[in-house]
């Protein structure tokens, strides 16, 4: 094993079933079971994003979406934010977020960036730059706040 760390970029339209299911268990894996949160996961919007992926010798360990402006709010916004359990405490949400925020500035430049992120990370968004403009407010029976890059 080399311990390869990739990142892979690229629209909903590229992957295939395999590829997707993997990003739908790993999701539901975290967002449904690890945070017992009940709530379709696979929706509408997915099609029209752009995904993040982090591969450690060909496993998907770290995801996220970004949405196009109009999708989810008028911004571009970043979602379904996620780093498998085995894999936290190395900076991988960090760097996802912080390759996202480019990727999204190069394909939407002068376009805001608006995120709806679980309460307990808000000063994890905030040291990226984030203000809260909107919460605390249930998202799927989980407190989030909404926030601007600024």
């Amino acid at each position: 094993m080399s311990n390869t760390l990739q990142w892979r970029f690229r629209h909903f339209n590229v992957f295939s079933a395999l590829e997707w299911h993997a990003m739908l268990n790993m999701r539901s894996r975290i967002f449904v079971v690890e945070q017992r949160c009940p709530y379709q996961d696979p929706d509408d919007i997915d099609p029209h994003c752009w995904h993040l992926e982090g591969l450690l010798d060909g496993e998907l360990i770290a995801s996220l979406r970004i949405a196009p402006p109009g999708a989810v709010y008028e911004e571009v916004s970043i979602g379904r934010v996620a780093v498998a359990p085995d894999n936290r405490g190395q900076s991988l949400g960090r760097e996802l977020m912080v390759k996202s925020m480019a990727y999204a500035q190069d394909l939407w430049p002068n376009h805001g960036l608006r995120i709806s992120g679980q309460a307990y990370l808000q000063e994890f968004y905030h040291g990226l730059g984030f203000t809260t403009v909107k919460g605390p407010y249930l998202e799927d029976d989980l407190p989030h706040f909404e926030m601007l890059l600024s």
